[in-house]
């Protein structure tokens, strides 16, 4: 069976019940999860190596010195653990070209890792709703998906109904990055990275809808599937 490595996300209840999703979504798809802790970076990268492939978790908002900005007003605090070990873990992961898959604040760090930048704020901005916590396992917006890409590869649609649940997103794309979908008012809601086996990241939360959603739980899957 396959072990994929998580960067540890807290043990407060609220963290263990967004926890199990992806344990669970990740067990559906024939793999364990081993959380990894963060406390030391080295050992971090080398723990999370000795698993077959890497999954960058949603959480706080990403540092913005990361990607050379400083915080503005509705920027939230970081988590400078997972800031600090995350991008190091993924350098790690694509060095030894093991499957990344990033949710949320995941394709974040991915596009800041690779020389991109982040809208600190976009509530006042989209033109449609985001965010619905309280809905988080049904459809609240459209993406449209490239073609010629893995995610529609993947889903075999050039349009899905998602959850995303952020009030950060992506500005600038990182180099070698490709964008494979797009909310219906235009902002980044997928990423792959181009000639590697599997390197993608979504923008919103399939762990809240795989249970009932077969093209959300094949994003687990297909990634599963990449690890062996």
């Amino acid at each position: 069976m396959s072990v994929v490595a998580i960067p540890q996300m807290g043990n407060d209840l609220f963290r263990k019940y967004m926890k199990s999703k992806y344990t669970q979504s990740l067990k559906r798809s024939g793999a364990d999860v081993k959380w990894i802790e963060l406390n030391d970076t080295e050992k971090a990268v080398e723990e999370a190596l000795r698993c077959d492939a890497m999954l960058l978790p949603g959480g706080a908002d990403v540092n913005p010195a990361l990607y050379g900005q400083k915080a503005e007003e509705k920027c939230g605090s970081p988590n400078w653990l997972r800031d600090a070990a995350e991008p190091e873990m993924l350098k790690a992961f694509l060095n030894e070209k093991k499957p990344v898959f990033a949710i949320c604040r995941g394709i974040q760090i991915l596009n800041v890792s690779f020389g991109g930048t982040l809208l600190q704020d976009i509530k006042d901005k989209q033109q449609c709703r985001h965010m619905d916590f309280l809905s988080r396992a049904g459809s609240i917006h459209s993406v449209a998906v490239e073609k010629n890409t893995k995610l529609f590869d993947i889903f075999q649609s050039d349009c899905e109904k998602v959850n995303s649940m952020h009030h950060q997103a992506i500005d600038k794309v990182g180099k070698g990055l490709i964008v494979s979908a797009r909310s219906t008012d235009g902002y980044v809601e997928a990423l792959e990275l181009a000639n590697y086996p599997f390197c993608m990241g979504v923008q919103w939360h399939p762990e809240h809808m795989s249970r009932k959603n077969e093209k959300q739980q094949k994003l687990f899957d297909v990634f599963v599937q990449n690890c062996r």
